[in-house]
């Protein structure tokens, strides 16, 4: 069988299919405006959890895993993608179910202040943590002991002081600024304050991944006399644009503002 017939004719189906594509994309919905699109709906209930990033992590890391084998037919399907825009065909994030809007949820227990005389809540939260200062830290769980002050170095591991650190962190980079912190300054009446405002406070990020989607780093600290434990850490790292920050009561499942900024 000759390979180049084939190849144009499946040239010309990814043709036909980037044309019926953007007939699609030309007709609006019924009922639907077509100068704008649909507003992002995200019901919070009491308990409000919003995506797990574990799981948003290993979705991505199974789809992106390199060195599968490739048939002939998954060569195919590559050939007509590339003539499809990036936006109608991504497999790595269409298959992995990721191609929406994600809603992660970050505790907030500092940095919000509610000032009564002028029924204000200001909203100054750092997202970061000294370890990863340049992006959001979504989850981060440390397993083991840690020997400081308890063993010198040529013991810790003798002893079981080995840590495994799991890292996971919101790359929100834009032209060339890691941002990092959320502000914000709303009114506030003190009776809607002490119905809602106070308790379990959380941010919702309100983003989508965009390329490369996830990144992965392992970096081993031998025990030292300073830190005598064998730390091993883990850091995955999801790339996203953020669409909007909320700021929620969890426990109630209350929103009690919209719009926040991100900022450096």
């Amino acid at each position: 069988m000759r390979l180049q017939p084939f190849r144009h004719a499946s040239l010309c189906a990814a043709c036909v299919l980037l044309c019926l594509s953007a007939g699609v994309r030309a007709q609006p919905a019924s009922g639907a405006s077509s100068t704008s699109a649909a507003a992002v709906e995200l019901t919070i209930t009491p308990g409000f959890t919003g995506d797990d990033p574990v799981s948003v992590r290993d979705a991505l890391a199974h789809k992106l895993t390199p060195g599968k084998t490739r048939t002939f037919a998954h060569r195919v399907e590559d050939l007509i993608g590339t003539a499809l825009p990036k936006t109608l065909h991504d497999p790595a994030i269409t298959d992995a179910k990721l191609s929406r809007d994600l809603a992660f949820v970050v505790p907030a227990p500092y940095g919000i202040r509610y000032r009564s005389k002028i029924h204000v809540m200001t909203v100054d939260v750092d997202l970061s943590d000294s370890d990863h200062p340049d992006a959001v830290v979504l989850k981060k769980t440390i397993m083991g002991p840690r020997g400081r002050k308890l063993v010198v170095a040529a013991e810790a591991r003798a002893k079981g002081y080995i840590q495994n650190i799991d890292v996971i962190e919101l790359d929100t980079t834009t032209r060339k600024h890691n941002k990092t912190s959320v502000r914000g300054r709303f009114g506030l009446s003190e009776a809607a304050f002490e119905a809602a405002g106070d308790g379990d406070l959380a941010l919702v990020l309100i983003c989508r991944v965009v390329p490369p989607y996830l990144t992965e780093t392992v970096e081993h600290s031998d025990p030292t006399n300073e830190e005598p434990t064998d730390i091993t850490t883990r850091t995955a790292t999801l790339h996203a644009n953020i669409g909007d920050v909320w700021l929620i009561n969890r426990e109630k499942g209350v929103v009690l503002a919209k719009g926040l900024h991100l900022v450096k």
